[in-house]
């Protein structure tokens, strides 16, 4: 990938982070501060989180997958489709069955040709319509998966026990010698705008330089601060989808990139973005296997590990980067800052001290290690 020099410096003061309080309770009065937000900021995707999560919190489980849904309508319209992902995954967690989730998950998984995993998800939206007697509805999303199911058979007979009036006409259209694939814009439920781009995905790659432990996910205390009351202007994107959006526009997609690496690697973001660790953890397993992005997944995964407190995982993960071959100086100075981190974490001091002192030997105008260095030996003394 093409990258353009200093472009994690102009972003290093636009996000912070502070670690999660516990939350006890969450009045009217920030919830309607929330809504008045939305009003003034449409777009604004993690307000709109804010709130579902807000809701979550109260109990209010109705309102809360409303919102989910609305933010993630948005990340669909605006490209974000990891992110997307992540929000449907995060309102099956809350009711499996829920059917707008199951629906736009099949169908962004058909366009990414990730037929297995559309079929399941299209499969329980068939249940639903079936359930309820919308069967007109229910035909057209088993049309769906007969078109993609990697094994047809079972669904051939769902076809023919249900709606055997249709069983002639199936053949001639699913038969395994003539399947046609259907246009995005003939989708139920799908708008066809909703993809009428490609969706390019964009990664973090090991090489973006000691600046990226400063871009993080904003805050997500409940309590609003001023800085999230006077949001900008209604269009622009917040928090993790800025930093994609910029990335996308800042970086070339690299041809000898894989779609399905660069796809787990994005959604295993997406789920850290979205306080999914675990979904994280297992989207990042299959990332780990790519030569082109082991080394931002090690990085990512201790991390994660690190925010859970399983110190001895996150340290491991940070030693098998530096044991990788082809490491370039922003790599080795990015993860010896982790080791760093982890270190002073677990309460080596001496180790973390030595770890921080290399990394700066590789950038001594760096006051972020420099602090770090001075703080660690005035501890020491």
């Amino acid at each position: 990938m093409a990258k353009k020099h200093g472009f994690f410096s102009k972003l290093k003061s636009a996000f912070t982070r502070r670690k999660d309080s516990a939350i006890v309770a969450i009045s009217d009065e920030v919830i309607e501060a929330i809504k008045a937000q939305i009003k003034q900021n449409p777009h604004n995707f993690r307000l709109r989180l804010k709130l579902a999560d807000s809701y979550l919190t109260r109990g209010e489980r109705e309102n809360a997958l409303e919102e989910y849904c609305k933010s993630a309508r948005l990340y669909v319209e605006n490209d974000f489709t990891p992110l997307a992902i992540a929000t449907y995954k995060k309102i099956l967690n809350e009711d499996p069955n829920h059917l707008e989730a199951n629906l736009e998950l099949g169908h962004i998984y058909q366009q990414k040709k990730f037929y297995a995993d559309a079929t399941i998800h299209l499969h329980k939206a068939f249940d639903f319509y079936h359930a309820n007697n919308l069967n007109e509805k229910a035909l057209k999303v088993l049309e769906t998966i007969l078109e993609i199911a990697p094994d047809k058979e079972p669904y051939q007979l769902i076809l023919k026990e249900i709606f055997p009036e249709h069983q002639e006409n199936a053949k001639s259209i699913y038969s395994d010698i003539i399947i046609t694939k259907p246009e995005i814009g003939a989708q139920p439920g799908t708008d066809a705008e909703d993809f009428a781009g490609s969706d390019s995905f964009f990664d973090l790659n090991a090489e973006l330089g000691t600046e990226i432990n400063n871009i993080d996910d904003i805050d997500e205390d409940l309590n609003l601060d001023s800085d999230t009351l006077n949001a900008p202007e209604d269009g622009q994107v917040y928090g993790v989808e800025e930093i994609f959006q910029t990335l996308k526009s800042t970086y070339q997609d690299d041809s000898n990139d894989s779609d399905s690496d660069k796809f787990h690697y994005n959604l295993a973001v997406a789920y850290n973005e979205l306080k999914m660790p675990e979904q994280a953890l297992q989207e990042s397993e299959e990332s780990l296997k790519s030569n082109d992005f082991r080394l931002p997944t090690l990085l990512l995964r201790s991390r994660i590990f690190m925010e859970q407190g399983s110190l001895s995982t996150a340290l491991s993960q940070v030693q098998q980067g530096l044991l990788e071959k082809g490491l370039t100086l922003q790599d080795f100075l990015t993860f010896k800052m982790q080791l760093g981190l982890i270190l002073k974490e677990m309460g080596h001091i001496p180790q973390a001290l030595e770890a921080f002192r290399e990394a700066l030997s590789l950038d001594p105008e760096n006051r972020e290690l420099a602090n770090e260095i001075k703080n660690l030996e005035n501890a020491v003394h």
